[in-house]
């Protein structure tokens, strides 16, 4: 991204104004297959009048000409918009063109020249008279302290879109349950570090003022300032994300999953050339992952171009909706900008602590009351009480369909249902849906035991368990489990100490270093604790590494040379057993002890090749 000098800008007064269902015209592409279904689907979940969904006839690509999109897109919005004195939101559903392609002859210049836009950058200024469309507009109501009104002459404009209709779909319900039932989790901030005293530096500045806004709202977040982006993928419970400065996320080693809630954006020239293509940019994979809400930008924006993320979150954390921050955060218009998600999303109004402590009262006195004579729940206010009510019933009784016809599949639809609603408040109602389930997770609760019976230090599926079967039923029997384990854990690990600290101290480096890497493998030991600071200083300890190093290649590499002539003769299970487990104890930085390490992989992929 090339960077500029902030442009001039000017702030606009008006009176205090929140936006509604009333002020928002869904914009659908009836050319597109689910298009209009996406529009209804929002409509009926925010309560906007139908008339208010606006069908047009436009291209089914992503980009667009400058002339089909004056005719198909910016003829019919303006018309609707200028003859309806209640319209201040733009919400774009998928199918509905992205970008206006560029046609004007560049110049050196930075912005003249250039007539390509995003069609949402566009939109924005349906109300604001005439301007040029080679350039820029500057967004006259940058970093308002105002809220958006009729005076202000700008639109929020925020699609509804994504690489599927389901995603598109999924945007205004995530948005629902998290304004309704809280937002939950670490949120993770990725700036460089940088000292280069330039326009990259000025960014990384602004980028670190989001810590500003979390720490204000209290809420529990990373900030990490190493130079390359962080892998994603290393962490659980991810809720929002603000990152830079990579084209692609890149080879990852797992999958990413955000909380409900989470706004996610990832600062790159191009991260919003497209919404749909899961394999390119960041907007698209981002909503893939199960972000609510997303911005990037569609073509070069320089950096003035992007909108600034210190502003969005500052309005957020003070109870502005998405849509209405990422305006005021929108320093350029008629340009590359680009926000999905429900623009009335609204993740921190006024004492939003106590109004989802009654919604979630509310939703379980609705869908799983207790017996008896209850104390009636005040629903005063719960805007979204109907809404949430819908959509969780909808998801439970599609679980219950799938369960009869394919139970792996509804376990793991139900596993996918409890991670969006993690920490929500509804774990009740959650519980009576598991009830199918038992069964499985029973009989997954006994393959469990069986797999520690078969090595004690084999607990990570019972560790992961213990955090998503929380609620459940089965969960008591689990914690028995757990507690037990962690029992044994101890008595081996407290052995192994004892042992590892005597050698130490005798410094017999390679049977301390044994020892003590045996021990560390009972995690869910406190002594495994000790066994990891022993390990720790004997890597300090040069003598140690030396004698390590020298003492692992030598006993291991008779073991792996054998256990390699199995492999290449296609018997991976001999080579397995020529190879063993106490490799895994050795010194780790040891050539052997990697190659010990790479070998067992191939012997354990060929192994389940052969079933």
């Amino acid at each position: 991204m090339r960077t500029m000098l902030p442009l001039v800008f000017l702030l606009c007064g008006a009176p205090l104004f929140g936006l509604d269902a009333s002020n928002v015209l869904l914009v659908a592409n009836d050319k597109v297959d689910g298009s209009v279904a996406i529009a209804e689907h929002y409509a009926e979940l925010r309560g906007v009048p139908k008339e208010q969904i606006l069908k047009i006839s436009a291209d089914k690509d992503e980009e667009i000409t400058r002339a089909d999109f004056n005719k198909t897109i910016w003829a019919p919005v303006k018309e609707y918009v200028l003859g309806h004195d209640n319209i201040l939101v733009i919400i774009p559903t998928r199918g509905v063109p992205l970008k206006v392609k560029q046609e004007a002859t560049g110049t050196k210049e930075a912005f003249k020249g250039r007539d390509f836009a995003s069609v949402d950058g566009e939109l924005a200024l349906i109300r604001f008279g005439d301007y040029d469309i080679d350039g820029v507009v500057e967004n006259p109501i940058l970093d308002s302290k105002e809220r958006i009104n009729f005076e202000s002459k700008i639109l929020v404009v925020c699609r509804l879109d994504g690489p599927t209709i389901e995603i598109a779909k999924g945007l205004v319900e995530k948005a629902i349950l998290a304004e309704s039932l809280g937002c939950h989790g670490e949120s993770f901030l990725d700036t460089r570090g940088l000292t280069s005293n330039d326009g990259y530096q000025q960014r990384d500045d602004t980028m670190e003022k989001v810590e500003d806004s979390w720490k204000a709202a209290k809420l529990p977040y990373i900030h990490d300032t190493d130079g390359k982006v962080f892998d994603l993928s290393t962490r659980a419970d991810t809720l929002h994300y603000y990152g830079w400065y990579a084209g692609n996320p890149g080879a990852w080693k797992g999958d990413v999953k955000f909380r409900t809630g989470g706004i996610c954006t990832h600062l790159h020239s191009f991260s919003g050339s497209t919404v749909r293509d899961i394999k390119k940019n960041w907007v698209a994979p981002l909503l893939n992952w199960g972000a609510t809400a997303v911005y990037g930008t569609t073509y070069e924006p320089y950096t003035t171009g992007f909108p600034y993320e210190h502003i969005l979150w500052d309005r957020l954390v003070n109870g502005w909706s998405f849509g209405e921050a990422g305006q005021v955060a929108n320093h350029l218009l008629s340009w590359q900008a680009v926000f999905c998600g429900d623009p009335l999303y609204t993740p921190y109004p006024s004492g939003y602590a106590d109004t989802q402590a009654r919604y979630q009262q509310a939703v379980l006195a609705r869908l799983a009351p207790t017996e008896g004579d209850p104390v009636p729940i005040d629903e005063a206010g719960l805007v979204n009480l109907a809404s949430v009510e819908k959509l969780l019933t909808a998801r439970g009784t599609a679980l219950k369909e799938l369960v009869r016809k394919d139970a792996k599949a509804a376990l793991e639809s139900f596993n996918g249902l409890r991670f969006d609603l993690m920490d929500m408040g509804i774990e009740a109602w959650i519980a009576t849906l598991s009830e199918p389930f038992e069964a499985a997770l029973k009989e997954r609760l006994r393959a469990m035991e069986a797999q520690i019976k078969a090595d004690l230090t084999d607990t990570m599926d019972l560790e992961a368990a213990v955090a998503d079967w929380k609620g459940l039923p089965i969960h008591k029997d689990l914690m028995e489990l757990y507690a037990e384990v962690t029992e044994d854990h101890e008595k081996e690990a407290s052995k192994l100490v004892r042992k590892a600290e005597a050698n130490v101290e005798s410094k017999r480096w390679m049977k301390g270093w044994q020892y003590a890497a045996e021990a560390a493998a009972y995690r869910l030991a406190e002594s495994a604790v000790a066994a990891g600071n022993l390990l720790d200083d004997m890597r300090r300890n040069a003598d140690a590494v030396t004698e390590l190093k020298e003492e692992t290649d030598k006993e291991l590499r008779p073991i792996v040379e054998k256990a390699q002539k199995e492999y290449d003769k296609g018997k991976p299970d001999r080579a397995a057993k020529y190879l063993g487990n106490a490799w895994k104890y050795m010194y780790t930085d040891a050539d052997q002890y990697k190659a010990a390490a790479e070998l067992a992989k191939k012997i354990a992929e060929a192994m389940a090749d052969k079933g």
